[in-house]
């Protein structure tokens, strides 16, 4: 399973959807992926996708979630339950 979480260094939720998607991917052994929106991946995923929020997760290509997850939904996420967005 891979992880890719889009995010801005200037977006404050960004940051908490960071703290809690490093927490679960740490305790999981999950890889995660913290793309940049303004670097060329970023803009690449945001094309794919079709993005207009971050952050957005991207669980093995799919996008699964807007917004911040809490660690319980974020667990649900990956565990294969109903997706946030």
């Amino acid at each position: 399973m891979k992880i890719e979480l889009l995010v801005s260094d200037s977006c404050v939720p960004c940051q908490q959807a960071e703290k809690v998607w490093r927490a679960v991917a740490a305790e999981r052994g999950i890889e995660l992926t913290v793309v940049k929106l303004a670097d060329p991946d970023g803009q690449a995923l945001t094309e794919r996708l079709h993005l207009k929020t971050i952050p957005a997760v991207v669980v093995d290509g799919v996008l699964r979630g807007i917004g911040v997850q809490s660690r319980a939904d974020a667990l649900a996420l990956i565990d294969g339950g109903d997706s946030s967005i």
